[in-house]
């Protein structure tokens, strides 16, 4: 269907209609699809925390919480929930068809498989997301998990919720890093891990990679006191839109008590990437009037090749089991998530590619024909 719109249809028109679209299509998706997935192909043991599944989404897909009942019964084998903010924010608000309306906007790009999306994080605040997930946690039965210890769920069961957190595009400064730091302390007592996102492109972070550190170390003192108090530590991952020298950032992040990289967020040089000429017109158009991020199949070599930069400068720094590498960016079937942990990396995650799956076959049967092992394509 895709394909035959953006042929048809004035770009202007083909944005607007996946961009309005966009948050009545979720909101269906958050009654479920009914039912209890049965087949998980592919647990592992992460950072302490029990996974049913190596693949699960990435964050943008679920901000409010309201998709975790979808995702657990599609036999995911994680969520992410975010990115969350301290307090409400409308993201991005474009004016569509010379102003008759106003929406985040969001498209596809049918011919590749891609996605361009502009939404600027909107968010109803951390506090509405993390009721969501302790009613969720609530209706299934689900405990937060003890890293590292005894647990003795069904496996069905072992499905990790993580929160993605960032500073809200509004504030500045130490309001910022306050805010981070509130919503941290907010997550813990109902994540598994935690994802600090430091690679939303479409707002601005504030700060140069200098600040890095500071707001790092903020971070994992935060955790480490609530550890202390409660025993329980949570796991903090940092999400990066370009890891750089993976030695060096696997470095700094670990010296400030970080568990993990997730690598890598969409992009914004685009024209780094090859695109068939429908393709290419639509984002040209798009980028022209929204800006925005490329995520799918069309960065899925630039990923690759990162996240298997990250896991050899992990062993390289033999930290094994203590720092987790977690691969997101262009993962759309069964191959690519052979490639994936080709690169060395414990989990995955996926977006454009969840949505692409879910319109080509039956719902139940995305995640056991993804994620079944087969032998690792270099």
């Amino acid at each position: 269907v895709r394909p035959g719109l953006a042929a048809v249809l004035p770009h202007s028109v083909f944005v607007w209609l996946y961009s309005a679209s966009r948050s009545m299509f979720l909101g269906m998706l958050s009654g479920g699809i009914g039912g209890e997935a049965t087949e998980f192909p592919s647990p592992c043991k992460v950072l302490g925390l029990r996974f049913r599944g190596d693949l699960g989404n990435a964050a943008g897909l679920d901000k409010e919480a309201s998709l975790l009942d979808f995702n657990y019964e599609l036999g995911a084998g994680f969520a992410v929930v975010g990115t969350v903010l301290s307090a409400p924010h409308t993201g991005n608000v474009f004016k569509m068809l010379g102003g008759l309306w106003s929406c985040n906007a969001w498209t596809p790009l049918p011919q590749s498989g891609g996605a361009l999306n502009s939404l600027g994080l909107p968010s109803y605040g951390v506090d509405v997301a993390m009721r969501n997930i302790e009613e969720f946690r609530r209706r299934r039965g689900i405990a937060p998990q003890s890293p590292g210890s005894a647990d003795s769920r069904p496996l069905e069961q072992c499905f990790p919720i993580g929160v993605s957190i960032m500073g809200h595009p509004a504030q500045e400064g130490q309001q910022k890093l306050d805010g981070v730091v509130e919503c941290v302390r907010k997550a813990i007592p109902v994540a598994d891990f935690i994802e600090i996102n430091e690679s939303c492109p479409n707002v601005k972070h504030g700060g140069d990679s200098g600040g890095l550190a500071a707001r790092l170390a903020a971070v994992s003192a935060v955790r480490d006191d609530l550890a202390k108090s409660t025993g329980r530590r949570v796991p903090i991952l940092v999400k990066l839109g370009d890891v750089g020298d993976a030695d060096s950032t696997v470095q700094l992040l670990s010296k400030h008590g970080i568990d993990g990289v997730v690598a890598v967020n969409t992009q914004r040089d685009y024209d780094a990437f090859d695109l068939p000429a429908g393709d290419r017109s639509l984002l040209e158009y798009y980028t022209a009037q929204h800006a925005g991020g490329l995520s799918g199949p069309p960065i899925k070599q630039r990923s690759l090749e990162q996240a298997a930069n990250v896991a050899a400068a992990v062993r390289a720094q033999r930290l094994e089991g203590r720092f987790a590498v977690v691969h997101v960016g262009g993962l759309a079937g069964a191959e690519d998530v052979a490639q994936s942990r080709g690169t060395g990396a414990e989990l995955r995650q996926w977006y454009t590619g969840l949505m692409g799956a879910l319109a080509e076959g039956s719902p139940r049967k995305v995640y056991p024909h993804v994620t079944a092992r087969m032998a690792a394509v270099a």
